[in-house]
């Protein structure tokens, strides 16, 4: 059997997952033997604490999404069910780009991932050795697809589907190149 993992992405209201909402979550089943990735949930969320002071959100600020996207959607305990579901199979076996802030989000909302697996972000730095302020810093998925895949141009969407195929990529390159182990 295939060695498979789910990689997600997860938009927020903000950094801190003890104040801020998920808006949205996408997750795709990464097969470290081939490399095919595979879609299993997209959607976005209106979480009942949603509030006016959320229209300021870095995420519709910038222009990654638009309230609007959410104003009729549906919370995410309606698909908690259908999410967890999904992620049973592979509890300990779930990551992310920057893994520790997805689940910590998710922990909150009631979603169980197993034990934790190493997060690829934090594994590549010594790999990418990009500068920061204090020695190498943990690079961003922009940065690790410029340096990975230099002949094929991709923006970082901020939407948790496709920059969950994104990183998906990203690991499977690292994976296959030794330098992210499970």
């Amino acid at each position: 059997m295939p060695r498979e993992i789910i990689v997600l992405d997860i938009e927020t209201t903000g950094l801190n997952p003890k104040e801020d909402l998920i808006l949205e979550l996408g997750m795709v089943k990464l097969c470290l033997e081939t490399g095919e990735i595979t879609v299993l949930f997209d959607q976005v969320f209106k979480d009942p604490k949603l509030t006016a002071k959320h229209r300021n959100a870095w995420i519709f600020e910038n222009g990654f999404m638009q309230i609007e996207e959410i104003r009729n959607a549906l919370p995410i305990s309606e698909y908690f069910d259908e999410i967890q579901s999904l992620l049973d199979p592979f509890k300990g076996l779930i990551t992310a780009w920057n893994r520790d802030f997805d689940s910590a989000f998710l922990l909150k909302y009631g979603f169980d991932l197993g034990p934790q697996i190493k997060c690829p972000m934090k594994e590549s730095v010594d790999y990418f050795k990009i500068e920061g302020n204090y020695g190498y810093k943990w690079p961003k998925a922009q940065e690790a697809w410029d340096i990975l895949f230099p002949d094929t141009p991709k923006v970082e969407e901020h939407r948790g589907l496709d920059d969950s195929k994104m990183e998906a990529a990203i690991i499977y390159e690292l994976y296959n190149k030794g330098h992210y182990k499970l």
